[in-house]
C-alpha cells in the first residue's frame, strides 16, 4: 500500500501519544481540541486503524498505535532536519580571516585549531595575499578581520608585535659587490617589501636589477636558496638554505616593520572580541610577546 503521510497530523499522533491528552497535545501545539481530532481521525482513515482507545479519563494507544509511534517519530526528526538545512534565517554565521603568506606556516594553524574549539558555530574563511592586497580587500568589505603589516614610523599605536626585517641570499653566496648590480629576487607588484628594497638601494646609490620575480613565497624562497639572487623578507620567514646578510655592510639597513590586528569598518558580530582575542592569543603562542 503507498500513502502519502501528513507531517502535521503526524506531529499531533505523537503529542497525543506522549500526552495521553487530546486537550494537553492541542495546547502545547497551539491548537484547537477539534483540530487535533481531525488531524488524527485522517491519519486514521488513510490508515485504515484505530490508533487510539478514547474512554472518559484518557486516551491509551491501541497496538496499531504503539507500532506506528516510533516510525512517526523517526519520520518527524528527518523532516526537521531537512528543514533545518535549508532555514535561512538559522545560517551559519561566517568570518573572512585576511593573513600575510608569510604567517600560514605557524600561525594560522593556531587560529583555525582556536576558532574550531571557542567558536565552532563559526564557518571561518580564510584569504592569504600580500600586504597591500590585503589592505585593499579589508578597505572594500571582502574580508573582515586581518593581520596587516606595514613600516613602523608610518603607524602611531603600538603593534601587536615588530617585524625585523632581513636581506637574504642563499647559503652558498658568501660575498657581495655593492659596485656592481645587486641581483635581487622579488615578489611582483603590489608589495611594500619590493618597493622597500628598491627604494633603499636606490637611496644608497646601489644599482640593482631584477632578475627574479615570484607570485607566492614558496617559490621565492626556492630561488634564493638555489643562489639565483638576493631578497627582502621577515625575520619571521627565514628557513634553511637562506643566509642573513647582517653583516655585509654594503647593503643598507633596513627599518623596522610591525603587525596590527584590523577590522573593516562595519565588522560588528557577537564574537568580534572572542575572535580578537583568539588570533592574538594564537600570534603570541607561536611568535612570542613583543
Amino acid at each position: 500500500m503507498r500513502i502519502n503521510l501528513d507531517i502535521q497530523s503526524l506531529r499531533s499522533f505523537v503529542k497525543v501519544a506522549e500526552l495521553s491528552s487530546f486537550t494537553r497535545a492541542a495546547q502545547v501545539l497551539s491548537l484547537t481540541q477539534p483540530a487535533i481530532s481531525q488531524q488524527i481521525k485522517r491519519l486514521e482513515d488513510l490508515l485504515g486503524v484505530d490508533l487510539f482507545v478514547r474512554d472518559n479519563r484518557q486516551v491509551l494507544l491501541t497496538l496499531d498505535g504503539e507500532q506506528l509511534t516510533a516510525y512517526a517519530r523517526q519520520i518527524l526528526d528527518i523532516n526537521d532536519k531537512v528543514g533545518g538545512l535549508f532555514d535561512r534565517s538559522r545560517q551559519q554565521e561566517s568570518v573572512t580571516l585576511g593573513i600575510p603568506e608569510y604567517f600560514c606556516e605557524g600561525v594560522l594553524q593556531g587560529i583555525i585549531a582556536a576558532a574550531a574549539l571557542q567558536l565552532p558555530s563559526v564557518r571561518v574563511g580564510v584569504k592569504v595575499a600580500r600586504s597591500i592586497p590585503l589592505l585593499g580587500a579589508l578597505n572594500e568589505g571582502r574580508i573582515d578581520v586581518g593581520l596587516m603589516m606595514g613600516e613602523l614610523s608610518e603607524v602611531r599605536e603600538a603593534p601587536l608585535q615588530t617585524l625585523p626585517l632581513r636581506w637574504f641570499v642563499g647559503e652558498g653566496i658568501d660575498h657581495l659587490d655593492a659596485r656592481q648590480e645587486i641581483p635581487l629576487a622579488l615578489f611582483k607588484a603590489p608589495c611594500a617589501f619590493r618597493s622597500l628594497a628598491i627604494r633603499r638601494l636606490e637611496e644608497a646609490g646601489i644599482a640593482w636589477r631584477c632578475v627574479y620575480e615570484s607570485e607566492d613565497l614558496v617559490s621565492l624562497r626556492s630561488a634564493v636558496q638555489a643562489g639565483v639572487g638576493v631578497t627582502l623578507l621577515p625575520r619571521i620567514a627565514e628557513v634553511s638554505g637562506l643566509k642573513r646578510l647582517d653583516a655585509l655592510a654594503c647593503l643598507p639597513e633596513l627599518p623596522e616593520f610591525g603587525v596590527w590586528l584590523r577590522q573593516r569598518a562595519g565588522w560588528e558580530p557577537w564574537f568580534k572580541q572572542r575572535m580578537q582575542a583568539l588570533i592574538e592569543a594564537s600570534w603570541r603562542g607561536e611568535y612570542g610577546i613583543a
